[in-house]
Order: C-alpha cells, then sequence, then structure tokens
C-alpha cells in the first residue's frame, strides 16, 4: 500500500475547505481512497487552520503527521507547517520575495525539498478575477502537479460553484491558467500516485456527521432537537440541510436543556427523537438523563467530545468525556453508553441506539469526538436493509391496551427489570410520569420498601442489557502477542499501524460497548498476552481504568495523548513498534 498526503494551509475564509473538499473528491473519482482531516481555531475569521488529504490506492483510515505536499496560503502556513514535510517534499507558496528564515532554510535543504512559489496576484490580475479564486489557481496548480485530469476538476468547481453561474467562466479560465502555470514554470514537478483502483470511485465520500446524520433518518428518528456546540455542530447543520428531504422536525432550542426536554417529551409520546451536544452542553442536560433514568423513559443523546475542562479547545478533539458519560447526572439507574469509530458505524449504531433505548426504557449516549465528526472517509455504500426497528415492549395493539393496569407501567415484579410501556392518549388506563419516587403506577411512593424494590427494578435492566450487548471486536492476530486496547476514533489510526506492521501476532481490541463493559474477552486476552496496550485521546487512561474497576486488571503500558490532535497514522506506528520493541 501507498499513501500520498496534501496539505493545505492558511488563514480560515481563504478558501481552504474548497481546495480541500475539490481536490478530495478529485481523487476519489479518478480511483483512489481518501482521508480528509482538518484542524481551524475557534474564529469565525483568521487563526491558522488546515485541510489535509491523505491519498492511497488502498484502504486507509487515518491521517498522517507528515505530508508529501504543503500548500500555504499566506507565509504563517509555511512558517508553521514547514518542518511537517517528509524528506523530498514541495511546498508551494504565493508569498512574492519572500526570504526564508536561517532555520528554514535549514530544513529545505536537509530534507530536500522542493519550494514553488505561484504568482496568484498577477494571475489573477491578469484575469480580471476576485482574490478568492487565487483558492482554484492553488487547486489546479496542485491537481496538474498530481497529473489529474482538467476536465475532471472543471466538473468539480461546475458542481461546487453551481449557484454563482456569473463567476463559473472566470473559474475556468483561472483552471486553465493554474494547468498551464504548472507546465510553464516547473515541468519537473509531479507527485507520483500509486495506480488508481476504480473500486473508490463508486464508493461514497462523506464526513462522520454525515454518516451519523443518515443513520439517524434510517433508525426512523423524526425529530431532532438541538443547540449549536462545536463539533456536535455539523451534525445538526446536516440534519437541517436534508430537512426537506426527509421530513423530519428540526428544532435549534435556546438552550442545551430546553434541547433536552424536547427530545425527551417527543420520546415519551413515542416519536424517535434525538439530541446532540458537546461537553458543556452536555453538563446541562444531565438533569434530563437523570430524569429518563426515573421515568424510564427511551432516550438518545449524542456527546461529540473536544478537550476540556471549560471551554477548553473547542474545535480540537479528545476521548475524554467515557467516565463522565457513565457517571453524569445524579442517581443510580441503568445507561447505555456507546462510541461511534467511523464512517461505517457512525452509520449503523444510530438505528442500534434507538432499539437499546426502546428495548431497556432507558437514556443511551453515542459518544463520538471532533476528529469523527469532521473526517472525510471513503466509505461503501450503507446496506439499508440490514436494520431492524425494535420499539421493545411498547403496547399499541387495541385489545392489549385494554387488558392493562396502571400498576403495570413500573411494576417491581418484572425479572428483567423492563415493564410494559403505553404511550399518552392510548385507549388505556392512565398513570403517573414523574421525577419523584414512585409506585408501580408511577404514583408518589417514599416508603422505604418501595425505594428498594424500584431501585432494584431500574438496575435490574442494566444486567439485562449487558448480556445482549456484543463482546468488543479482535481485528489482526486472533491469539496475539501483543495486545492493542481502545476505543472510538482511535480505531482508524491503530488498524491502519495494524496492517502494516512487519510483525506478526499484534492484535487490537476494539470497544464499542463501553457501559455496561463487558470483560470477558479481554480478561481472555490479555492472560495470554505478553504484553497489553491501551491506546487512548485523554490523560488518564479512561478506558484502562474502566477495566481495572470491572475485572480488576492492573497491568499493560499506554499510549495517551491529550493535545487536541487525533492520532497520527505515522507517529503511533513508530510508538507501537518501540513498545512491542523492547
Amino acid at each position: 500500500m501507498e499513501r500520498i498526503s496534501l496539505k493545505i494551509v492558511g488563514a480560515s475564509g481563504q478558501g481552504i475547505i474548497s481546495i480541500g473538499e475539490i481536490l478530495a473528491k478529485a481523487f476519489k473519482r479518478s480511483g483512489y481512497c481518501v482521508f480528509g482531516y482538518r484542524e481551524y481555531m475557534s474564529l469565525i475569521k483568521g487563526g491558522h487552520g488546515s485541510y489535509q488529504i491523505d491519498v492511497s490506492d488502498a484502504l486507509i483510515r487515518s491521517t498522517e503527521e507528515h505530508v508529501n505536499v504543503l500548500v500555504a496560503l499566506n507565509h504563517h502556513g509555511f512558517e508553521q507547517n514547514l518542518s511537517e514535510l517528509k524528506e523530498g517534499g514541495v511546498l508551494v507558496h504565493e508569498s512574492k520575495d519572500w526570504k526564508f528564515s536561517s532555520q528554514h532554510q535549514a530544513i529545505i535543504k536537509k530534507n530536500k525539498l522542493q519550494v514553488v512559489f505561484l504568482p496568484i496576484e498577477e494571475v489573477l490580475a491578469k484575469l480580471k478575477a476576485k482574490p478568492i479564486l487565487g483558492n482554484v489557481f492553488f487547486a489546479a496548480f496542485v491537481w496538474a502537479a498530481f497529473g489529474g485530469d482538467k476536465v475532471l476538476l472543471k466538473e468539480l468547481v461546475s458542481e461546487r460553484f453551481s449557484k454563482k453561474k456569473d463567476q463559473l467562466t472566470k473559474n475556468m479560465q483561472v483552471i486553465d491558467e493554474g494547468f498551464a502555470h504548472h507546465t510553464m514554470h516547473t515541468s519537473a514537478l509531479h507527485v507520483a500516485l500509486p495506480a488508481p483502483d476504480k473500486q473508490w470511485s463508486k464508493q461514497l465520500l462523506l464526513t462522520g456527521s454525515q454518516a451519523m446524520g443518515l443513520g439517524i433518518v434510517h433508525a426512523g428518528c423524526r425529530l431532532y432537537a438541538g443547540y449549536p456546540m462545536t463539533p456536535s455542530s455539523p451534525l445538526l447543520s446536516y440534519i437541517a440541510d436534508i430537512q426537506n428531504e426527509t421530513g423530519m422536525v428540526i428544532k435549534q432550542a435556546e438552550d442545551e436543556i430546553t434541547a433536552a426536554q424536547m427530545m425527551s417529551g417527543a420520546n415519551f409520546m413515542g416519536t424517535r427523537a434525538i439530541t446532540a451536544t458537546s461537553g458543556g452542553g452536555f453538563d446541562l442536560m444531565s438533569e434530563t438523563v437523570s430524569l429518563n433514568g426515573m421515568i424510564e423513559n427511551p432516550s438518545v443523546f449524542v456527546l461529540a467530545q473536544r478537550p476540556g475542562p471549560a471551554t477548553g479547545l473547542p474545535t480540537w478533539t479528545a476521548q475524554g468525556d467515557l467516565l463522565m458519560a457513565i457517571h453524569t447526572a445524579h442517581g443510580e439507574f441503568a445507561r447505555c453508553v456507546m462510541a461511534v469509530s467511523d464512517s461505517d458505524d457512525a452509520f449503523r449504531l444510530m438505528p442500534e441506539a434507538f432499539n437499546i433505548a426502546e428495548e431497556f426504557q432507558t437514556p443511551v449516549i453515542v459518544l463520538t469526538d471532533k476528529q469523527i465528526a469532521e473526517a472525510i472517509y471513503t466509505q461503501k455504500p450503507y446496506d439499508q436493509g440490514a436494520m431492524q426497528i425494535n420499539r421493545g415492549k411498547l403496547i399499541v395493539q387495541p385489545t392489549a391496551l385494554k387488558k392493562l393496569r396502571s400498576g403495570d407501567r413500573y411494576d417491581p415484579k418484572i425479572t428483567d427489570g423492563i415493564s410494559v410501556r403505553w404511550l399518552p392518549g392510548s385507549e388505556a388506563v392512565t398513570y403517573c410520569a414523574q421525577g419523584d419516587e414512585h409506585s408501580a403506577d408511577g404514583s408518589v411512593d417514599e416508603t422505604a420498601a418501595n425505594a428498594v424494590t424500584q431501585i432494584e427494578k431500574r438496575m435490574r435492566k442494566a444486567e439485562a442489557m449487558k448480556k445482549t450487548l456484543l463482546d468488543p471486536e479482535l481485528f489482526g492476530g486472533q491469539n496475539p502477542d501483543v495486545l492493542l486496547v481502545g476505543w472510538g476514533s482511535t480505531k482508524g489510526a491503530i488498524l491502519d499501524v495494524l496492517e502494516n506492521l512487519t510483525k506478526s501476532g499484534v492484535g487490537y481490541l476494539h470497544f464499542t460497548y463501553l457501559w455496561p463493559l463487558r470483560t470477558e474477552k479481554f480478561e481472555k486476552l490479555a492472560a495470554k498476552a505478553k504484553k497489553v496496550i491501551f491506546i487512548e485521546g485523554n490523560h488518564n487512561g479512561q478506558l484502562e481504568t474502566l477495566l481495572r474497576q470491572e475485572c480488576g486488571y492492573r497491568d499493560g503500558e499506554h499510549i495517551r495523548k491529550y493535545d487536541g490532535r487525533p492520532f497520527f497514522y505515522d507517529k503511533l506506528h513508530d510508538q507501537i513498534v518501540s513498545i512491542t520493541s523492547a
């Protein structure tokens, strides 16, 4: 497998995303697997940002720390990112008469870098084109350097700017100039790609948020209530963008508390609904999580993680909220916590989240993070016939509804803790659903005996749920001497490393369902392995902590990352090799 990486850097508002998305689609349609990664500061405009595209003839699921080509839309770009170029890499910039510092000159010489200046201002002035079209010129020049097809690039630019027909002619002229400039300015510049594989051109190219949004729609969800908070905002934006096609109700509430309450009310009335937020927003939702635990109401929360505490690094990534998801909200009650890891299970697990919520009448918290939410994945078309809707013990048949008693709703004698449920307005007896401790029909009951029976009823659901959840999945060696353990967005980088390790006998155990936590498979594998390495995007090793808590495991080494950046394939590869070779 070969992989080539391209990074576009500059200030937000300069068209970084435009160049990145156009080139990502161009690579994919030309027969390459693409993985895209964005970095940007928490500013509306300005601030240093980047859009990186990793390209291969084989499946890739992560990004590299070091790149082959760096495109700098301003001088801050190569000042900050020049050291990320691989040996023999290419820097393309537009800073006229720029004098590189002695430090940068040393880097250029040591790594044998090619430096290409593009006179974009002169070209645009000649064409009487707006400055923003400089990003199209960059895209054309770089695409030509990769040996790309000019006709395909023109098609993609036409698609992207189809609503700005008055600018299309200028865009086409700029593309012609970009290709011509590549030929006359530096005919020696060419970035070799591996041979294409047409299977990739037939696949989807989408973000993790888009994949999750499609999964939510596929789950039969009819209402999304949320309040914008990065990195959950792209999910809200996408769901809103396709509202006319789905017919869903999309509500941007005035705050996270309202959003959580609207979602809960809709689910209580029988409509599948969801809300999504990030750290501080989820703090505000925690009381509603607890309420749903008490009234045994199906509810689905998406928690998009970012580094904290407080505002922290709002536009960066982390895996720091696992323990919060498991322990948030007051009191003891059953809940399910699961984590998506890529565009495949971001789609596939959303119907599962709703099914678990309804089957066990409990809150389900789905963890994602900024890396998944905004990464660009090459994805096989989804199997839309695989999902089955399971509404659990919801009673809707008229004959069955007439036989119900009020005390059936919270009947403490149910062995698995899951009693029947029916909807308000049904032709059946009524019951109370309230935050106070209650008896079988929902009436307030503060007696000691009732408290014991109702708490035990609700907690039995956790054991019943645990029996139905799938074990963690093992990749690579099935009896590994070295066992890698992780969850969430670490999966892509770990699997890419796993496929390219020269050593055999390495396996990766991936946890999707994190609470209730099934530990049997881990215990068996860890007992046989010579080394166990936990890989997590947090400081304290939160999954490692849970495994120690649940099964007493005390050994193992770890690789942790908590700088707001994801695990990079090349850096993680070296870290794993270093530990396994020791």
